[in-house]
């Protein structure tokens, strides 16, 4: 009964995230105690005021300790131990929650920048994981040994092992860049600010580099904390002559900011930014980015992934053969290109007869053919076209 009330309870804190019995055995208590060590160090980051660490680090352990508790995983001798370290773990995580949320509320107080960037930019909810974004597997796992896990465990990624503060997503619009930088920041559960370019740029001379400036400072006050800046370009582009002023003052506070959270091991505040046109951005600025990934168009294998887990809800008819038909023809299409398609083909029994709508049973609707997808690709066509694709491919990849 105390286990079902405590699993209920971690569920309401923070949503679960999972993660092999003689020899076993002796593994688990290892590993429980791995565990237990965990929210211990997390118990000494609540200690020291630095919340949003705690948070961090209670999360992942507590999870994974409820895990192991509800998969047998813990021995009968050890699980009153492991309940007991459960129950702190999760009574500090709420602790962390409230505290996070009157810092914040101090530090608006504190400026009027600092209140508009908490309240126009810092996402407070988050509703996607890696588990949600398919494919992209080689990514996922870059991210996790730069930015993942290194805040799990803050105490072994220091020195030459210190993470790199900047991560610049580039490739073809559609595939993913703003949902990647959002699940990093959910499966950490730090701070996440989301950036454009219309925040920053401001009507008044002066405004934006004292947002810029803002947005830095609450990030690292709040920290750990993600920072990302979509579409790059349109705020930080090559100099020119002609440039104004405004922009180059933006700039330049940019640099300052950003090589401000680069000088220390210590502090975990990461940029993410996504751009479309590389080529466009500073040479300053993108020479602090030590890590670019190419976010690219969707291969065979993900398409077809893809086109099944979007109509995994919809009644369909389409054979292993045809799913493999459609997804090849999706050739050059972006993810969200590819999911413009499969809702056009979802729509077209829709339309068949307009007059049954109010009356039909949701059951009896017809289900989406393969003749669907081969109306919808003739009416939706790629972002980009096959030599768009290929001069991007030639000047970026």
């Amino acid at each position: 009964m105390q286990e079902e009330l405590l699993r209920s309870k971690v569920q309401s804190t923070f949503p679960i995230q999972s993660e092999r019995l003689m020899q076993q055995e002796i593994e688990q208590e290892d590993q429980a105690k791995d565990l237990y060590k965990m929210i211990d160090q997390g118990i000494v980051y609540y200690k020291n005021g630095q919340y949003t660490f705690a948070k961090v680090v209670l999360y992942r352990s507590s999870s994974t300790l409820l895990s192991q508790i509800k998969q047998n995983k813990i021995s009968e001798q050890e699980k009153p131990i492991a309940m007991e370290k459960l129950q702190d773990g999760v009574r500090l995580a709420e602790q962390c929650n409230k505290q996070i949320t009157q810092k914040q509320q101090q530090i608006a107080q504190k400026d009027p920048y600092c209140q508009q960037i908490i309240e126009t930019s810092m996402i407070r909810k988050i509703d996607v994981g890696f588990e949600d974004i398919i494919g992209l597997e080689h990514i996922k796992n870059q991210l996790e040994e730069t930015i993942i896990l290194p805040n799990l465990r803050p105490d072994i990624y220091t020195g030459i092992r210190a993470p790199p503060k900047g991560i610049l997503f580039y490739g073809p619009p559609g595939n993913g860049k703003t949902l990647l930088a959002k699940a990093v920041a959910n499966q950490i559960k730090c701070c996440f600010f989301n950036i454009s370019a219309s925040t920053l740029v401001q009507k008044h001379l002066g405004e934006g580099e004292k947002l810029m400036r803002a947005l830095f400072d609450v990030a690292f006050q709040l920290q750990p904390s993600v920072i990302f800046v979509d579409e790059i370009d349109s705020i930080l582009s090559k100099r020119s002559q002609n440039e104004h002023e405004a922009s180059r003052r933006l700039k330049t506070e940019f640099l300052v900011s950003f090589d401000g959270i680069q000088s220390s091991d210590q502090d975990r505040v990461f940029l993410i930014a996504a751009t479309n046109r590389p080529q466009d951005i500073d040479d300053a600025v993108l020479r602090r980015f030590t890590v670019k990934i190419l976010i690219d168009q969707p291969e065979l294998k993900v398409r077809v992934e893809m086109v099944k887990s979007l109509l995994s809800k919809v009644k369909n008819n389409l054979t292993e053969q045809q799913f493999q038909q459609v997804a090849e023809k999706l050739q050059g299409y972006s993810a969200s290109d590819i999911k413009a398609v499969v809702k056009e083909a979802c729509m077209r029994p829709l339309r068949t007869d307009r007059t049954l709508i109010l009356s039909i049973h949701r059951q009896d609707i017809r289900a989406v053919s393969k003749e669907d997808f081969d109306f919808a690709l003739e009416q939706v066509k790629p972002t980009l076209s096959q030599q768009q694709y290929e001069e991007y491919v030639k000047n970026f990849k």
